[in-house]
């Protein structure tokens, strides 16, 4: 079990988690060039990387099962409860009831009672239903198949990132995808704290499979309720003018919000709108080390204070115009995968949320980058080095990879377009 620990505390040390990255991405392409010499040596490397990167990613599932922590299943177990009971989840008064009735392990819930207990629930009401069932269940029949379930859509987002953009490399482009995914280090908090991160980027990569297609407002409706700041990507599609996706999704919320009234009643609707339990959330939370959204950066850094958030206001009006303009520039050059990539980064940016392992959303930009032809691509001599950059800031600040990112992104779209005349200079010579 030592060597176990010690070998997950080196996935979380900035260098060692670049120098996986970088060797990935050295393996794969090497292993492109088929010509190049030693290529068992090569794939044996890469699938020595691979299983090293599984093994710890089972682990980490594995302990979370048999080492109970504190967050956030302990969370959702007790939302769970409440509202299975038939109470308003949102009243404190309603989670003390239940929270003491409950044989929860044995670790100190002061913090967990002051953020959780004392406040209500902290998402829109329909998103209750992901957590209802386990109201149901023991709880440690509920810990493990709450585990199994977030492994489940772990695996399809590693296929369906496989399917999407790296199917043409057969086995090479899955370890490639698929090591990326297992070693990065918001996949591994996301295990660790039973967090929902998964089912959100499932849903994004099937909202990219289908985005001409009406069913991709289903998808986008879903993502809605299992984190908020996702209503940003409805500007995406009316930007894309698919009034037909935008069509099934308000279908969509307005089945999801019937479902929910139907099973938990109007009360958790009431307290939602005229009592929102965000206001009752401590002010540590907004600047805790876990937050990595912009208010948070500039709370702890004291660049901002509670009682100055006016001035954050105009920050973020800023950062919405300026952001405006350049969706505005990509949309005049029809780039819409880049304002796609854009309103991912900013929405995790600016909402003040945004923890360290909603990180895990920045994989779908980042998987994008492999294709040269994709407008997101580069070629290999800069794709190696901004997957080293990026993975050692993801194990160091969300926040300065949300941003490093964002800069490529921006550089990129500035490259000029090609032009059908280009096009033609470089396949004839001319």
């Amino acid at each position: 079990m030592n060597k176990i620990s010690f070998i997950r505390d080196l996935f979380h040390q900035p260098y060692f988690v670049c120098l996986l990255a970088i060797v990935a991405c050295v393996c794969f392409y090497l292993i492109k060039d088929e010509k190049r010499k030693h290529r068992k040596i090569i794939w044996t490397v890469f699938i020595v990387l691979f299983s090293v990167s599984f093994c710890i990613f089972i682990a980490s599932a594995v302990y979370r099962v048999t080492h109970p922590q504190i967050w956030d299943f302990n969370c959702f177990y007790l939302w769970g409860k409440v509202a299975v009971g038939g109470y308003d989840y949102y009243q404190p008064e309603n989670l003390h009831h239940v929270f003491n009735s409950l044989t929860l392990p044995a670790l100190d819930y002061a913090g967990f009672k002051r953020e959780i207990v004392d406040v209500g629930f902290l998402y829109p009401p329909p998103t209750i239903l992901y957590f209802a069932p386990l109201g149901y269940l023991s709880y440690n029949t509920a810990i493990l198949c709450w585990t199994i379930f977030n492994l489940f859509f772990a695996g399809g987002c590693i296929y369906l990132s496989y399917t999407l953009f790296f199917k043409a490399y057969k086995l090479n482009g899955f370890l490639l995808i698929a090591t990326l995914f297992l070693i990065f280090l918001p996949s591994l908090s996301t295990v660790n704290f039973s967090q929902t991160n998964f089912i959100l980027l499932f849903y994004l990569l099937l909202m990219k499979k289908y985005e001409d297609k009406k069913f991709a407002g289903i998808f986008l409706a879903l993502a809605l309720f299992t984190k908020p700041y996702m209503i940003i990507l409805v500007l995406f599609f009316i930007l894309k003018k698919k009034w037909g996706i935008i069509s099934y999704f308000v279908l969509s919320c307005a089945a999801i919000l019937g479902l929910t009234l139907a099973l938990f009643g109007k009360a958790p609707f009431v307290s939602y709108i005229f009592d929102s339990p965000i206001h009752r959330l401590p002010e540590s939370v907004f600047s805790e080390d876990i937050n990595q959204s912009l208010q948070a950066v500039l709370l702890r850094h004291h660049l901002l204070s509670f009682d100055k958030l006016m001035l954050y206001k105009y920050i973020m009006a800023a950062i919405l115009a300026v952001t405006g303009v350049f969706i505005l520039f990509l949309l005049k050059r029809k780039q819409y995968d880049f304002i796609l990539a854009t309103l991912l980064l900013v929405g995790l940016m600016i909402y003040p949320g945004t923890l360290s392992y909603y990180g895990v959303l920045m994989l779908f930009i980042i998987f994008q980058f492999f294709d040269e032809k994709n407008k997101l691509g580069f070629n290999v001599y800069l794709y190696i080095p901004i997957i080293g950059i990026f993975y050692y800031l993801t194990t160091y600040s969300v926040f300065l990879a949300i941003c490093f990112l964002l800069s490529v992104i921006v550089i990129r779209a500035l490259k000029p377009p090609v032009t059908t005349t280009d096009l033609y200079e470089s396949q004839t010579g001319n």
